[in-house]
């Protein structure tokens, strides 16, 4: 049975602890994906991002999680998404994904963050260096 962790959290994500909890014996690589603040959003300067969920994010993280867990050859799934406010440089996400080999990692690695980008009711507040801001993700 593979092991899944998520969390939504408003703690600063711990990357390395992260990517250390999807090791497993049974794997034979592990694939991560940090999302981080940038200084820029095309020709905009970012200053930071303010992150916003909705109350069911957490359970919605963990189903999307789940129905990753099932591919073959993953043994270890790890998503974890942070909210409140962020300055540039600090993670937003983390994914990692232990498997039995590195195709079957990094493939679901990448199909797991854009599932998490496309479904999780977690909305940014984009802060630009102007005190503008712009949003994204709302419904």
């Amino acid at each position: 049975m593979p092991r899944v962790h998520t969390s939504v959290s408003s703690a600063p994500l711990d990357p390395a602890r992260i990517e250390a909890a999807a090791f497993d014996e049974r794997c034979g690589a592990v694939a991560s994906f940090h999302g981080i603040v940038r200084n820029h959003d095309g020709v905009l300067d970012v200053a930071g991002i303010d992150y916003s969920a909705h109350p069911n994010a957490a359970v919605v993280l963990r189903e999307i999680a789940e129905q990753f867990a099932n591919k073959a050859g993953v043994h270890v799934i790890e998503a974890w998404h942070r909210v409140g406010s962020l300055s540039v440089g600090e993670h937003a996400m983390v994914v990692a994904v232990g498997a039995e080999h590195r195709g079957q990692a990094f493939t679901t690695v990448e199909a797991l963050v854009e599932e998490i980008k496309a479904r999780l009711p977690i909305w940014k507040k984009q802060v630009l260096v102007d005190g503008s801001h712009s949003w994204s993700g709302l419904p």
